[in-house]
């Protein structure tokens, strides 16, 4: 298992790509394998919203590793007990959400690297490839690579985004569309330029703390985003399915008589 992946994902950043990723919500690993075959680059398991439980964040997991993607999971909240179990199965980077202090910054970066009151250390899980062997080397490489980013959703974390992307260990964050917006008592579409130009001032913060700024692609975020998310999958299916209802209706509205 290439726990070295995560940085794979920063040097395509730093070679002047974007690289392009896909949430997944569903159960079935296969959307994680359409994904890979596809040649995105990373996708997230989002156990927040995705009702996806242990066995199918494995086989996730799993899959995301046999097609070359980085896999991200984001957890449910800033639990240090659900951040080292998805890192344990093998996740790469974890995506904690409504991180909204540098205290809260704090907490999950530690809790996603191997120390003194930081993850717990066991080598008898699919992370280390259930060997002991050359325990400080693994753990050393481990905590070199793990991205643990946090989802910038709420009204305090664009205030406090300066003092959350000077924390150590915070190198990547995300920028959540849906949550800020809600918080705010703003409409997600008819208020777009007002979060664009929230997201604007915390990804150029970010930029100049050396921290790399994603953000869902589509919603005039992309110039400024160092990664971003295409698609979420059963999103995709769903408005796949309805258009092609309509065009099955439509064809036979205008089908010739016989």
């Amino acid at each position: 298992m290439s726990v070295r992946r995560a940085r794979e994902f920063e040097s395509i950043i730093a070679d002047g790509g974007q690289p392009v990723g896909a949430f997944v919500t569903s159960v079935d690993p296969s959307s994680t394998l359409i994904y890979g075959a596809l040649g995105y680059d990373w996708v997230l398991i989002d156990r927040e919203h995705g009702m996806i439980d242990i066995p199918a964040m494995v086989a996730h997991l799993r899959t995301a590793e046999a097609y070359g993607l980085v896999p991200f999971v984001r957890v449910l909240g800033n639990d240090p007990t659900l951040i080292q179990q998805a890192l344990d199965a093998g996740a790469q980077g974890i995506l904690v959400p409504k991180v909204g202090s540098a205290a809260e910054a704090r907490r999950a970066v530690a809790a996603g690297r191997y120390a003194s009151g930081g993850r717990g250390m066991c080598p008898v899980v699919p992370a280390m490839e259930f060997s002991g062997a050359a325990w400080e080397k693994r753990r050393q490489v481990a905590n070199d690579n793990v991205i643990v980013m946090p989802l910038i959703e709420t009204k305090s974390g664009v205030d406090n985004i300066e003092e959350i992307v000077s924390v150590e260990g915070v190198d990547y964050i995300f920028f959540g569309l849906a949550d800020l917006s809600q918080d705010l008592g703003l409409d997600m579409v008819a208020d777009l330029p007002t979060i664009v130009e929230m997201w604007e001032y915390v990804a150029e913060t970010a930029h100049r703390h050396g921290v790399r700024a994603g953000a869902p692609l589509g919603y005039g975020f992309d110039p400024l985003a160092d990664f971003g998310s295409l698609v979420t999958d059963l999103m995709q299916l769903q408005m796949a399915a309805e258009k092609a209802l309509q065009d099955h209706r439509l064809s036979r509205v205008h089908a010739p008589e016989i």
